[in-house]
């Protein structure tokens, strides 16, 4: 294993020495992760990001023509998904993740309104989604002002103590009109009683509007309550954006061609005679491509966990949950593409013949792998296909634990494939490596 070690660290420095790849492979896929990412306004993209928010209503009583209206408006506006449920419902629909929030009004919320009763909004909260709960208080508190707003108004213009406003205020400026001595004289004379007591009631009664509307505005019989449901039952998938989806997809397409770039010294260094020399010295020949492996793993590693690094602190890209699901899947993604690249390599006799089957197959792979539309979106024949391709069961593992923050257990099926597929490239990698030295193919 040293002699594995000595050559994988000669390579490491050689790859370390070359900038412009470590510039393009480290910076192209956090500025287009940004790009795309920004370009969207981290909105929908499949079943990601900041899409339709789910909603639960709860109103028992209110008429169905006014609930089919109500849905329509809402799910018209493009940012609501509502759908009706009772109270019961609605606390599991939350506490489990399915809605983002659920508004909850009164039993008989129209009659409690205009009866001047006791009318409380409550608004159930997710508290792990902030975003979009936090978008729904803030509709619903905005319309909770509205509301108290118009309820002010209404009251002062139909107070407790008279149902509706009779037309006797036209007498009332008619009272009003000319100079002093007639006001005086249509107010303080005998003839004029009626007169008199019909100003002195509209007087009042304009001043009751003013003590009610005074009143309505320190209190309102409508009000807002906002309740966070703790999540209980099945964890809920985590709030994604297209970040979570982008960066770790360019993150394996990137990855493909760095690997692909030292799979090619194999025959960079037939061409200049050191795979000969080497070949010449003392010990078995497999440590050499072996040490080709780990420098193509080790390359991976630090590009993989850079970009993911960097992706935490510029893009809140989520990192899983718990700390070592995500460093197994890079891991594995990494020993999965430096096998399968070096088994490309010796799979030809020419570099400029690798050159161009390694840009067709990360093209078609990454199609057909989930590096440019989430896997889950995937056509079924693509989805199909994928299966053939290290990268699909790759960026569905990382979907799984970045995009709807899975734990190692729930994400067997692509991790078991990535170890196996790892495991039986390096077999044949040094299988075909052997058999070509014992042929006198590197001659």
């Amino acid at each position: 294993m040293t002699r594995v070690w000595i050559f994988a660290q000669r390579d490491l420095r050689r790859m370390a020495a070359d900038r412009r790849a470590l510039i393009v492979n480290l910076a192209l896929p956090l500025v287009l992760t940004a790009v795309m990412g920004l370009s969207f306004g981290g909105g929908v993209f499949g079943k990601k990001g900041i899409s339709a928010i789910p909603v639960a209503i709860v109103a028992e009583g209110v008429p169905e023509a006014m609930q089919t209206r109500f849905l329509d408006g809402l799910k018209k506006s493009g940012f609501f998904a509502p759908v009706w449920a009772d109270s019961l419902e609605a606390d599991t629909m939350v506490r489990s993740g399915k809605v983002a929030a659920a508004l909850v009004l009164p039993p008989d919320p129209l009659t409690a309104f205009f009866q001047a009763d006791s009318l409380v909004i409550q608004v159930w909260r997710d508290p792990s989604s902030e975003i979009k709960a936090g978008i729904v208080e803030e509709i619903v508190s905005r319309g909770v002002l509205r509301v108290q707003a118009g309820e002010g108004a209404f009251r002062a213009l139909w107070p407790g103590d008279y149902a509706a406003i009779g037309a006797d205020s036209v007498g009332f400026a008619a009272l009003l009109k000319g100079n002093p001595v007639d006001i005086w004289n249509r107010l303080r004379g005998p003839e004029n009683a009626g007169t008199r007591e019909e100003a002195v009631d509209f007087i009042v009664r304009q001043i009751d509007h003013e003590v009610a509307l005074q009143r309505a505005l320190q209190g309102s019989a409508a009000g807002l309550a906002v309740a966070d449901k703790a999540p209980t039952g099945e964890k809920k998938q985590r709030e994604t954006s297209l970040f979570d989806y982008f960066l770790p997809s360019f993150a394996v397409f990137f990855l493909m061609f760095a690997v692909a770039a030292g799979a090619r010294d194999l025959h960079r260094e037939r061409a200049r005679r050191t795979l000969q020399r080497q070949l010449l010295g003392p010990g078995s020949a497999w440590p050499i491509v072996m040490g080709k492996w780990v420098a193509s793993v080790v390359q991976g590693l630090v590009m993989l966990s850079v970009l993911l690094g960097a992706g935490a602190l510029l893009f809140r890209v989520n990192l899983g949950p718990d700390p070592w699901t995500l460093p197994l899947v890079i891991l594995l993604t990494c020993t999965a593409a430096a096998g399968f690249f070096l088994a490309l390599a010796l799979l030809v006799t020419r570099e400029k013949v690798l050159d161009n089957l390694c840009t067709a197959v990360i093209l078609i792979s990454g199609m057909i792998g989930g590096n440019f539309l989430p896997v889950d979106n995937l056509p079924a024949w693509a989805s199909s296909a994928g299966h053939y391709v290290f990268n699909y069961w790759a960026n569905l593992a990382f979907s799984r634990v970045i995009g709807d923050n899975l734990s190692l257990t729930a994400i067997t099926t692509p991790v078991t494939v990535l170890a196996c597929a790892s495991l039986a490239l390096l077999v044949v990698i040094l299988t075909l490596f052997n058999a070509r030295v014992k042929r006198g193919g590197w001659a």
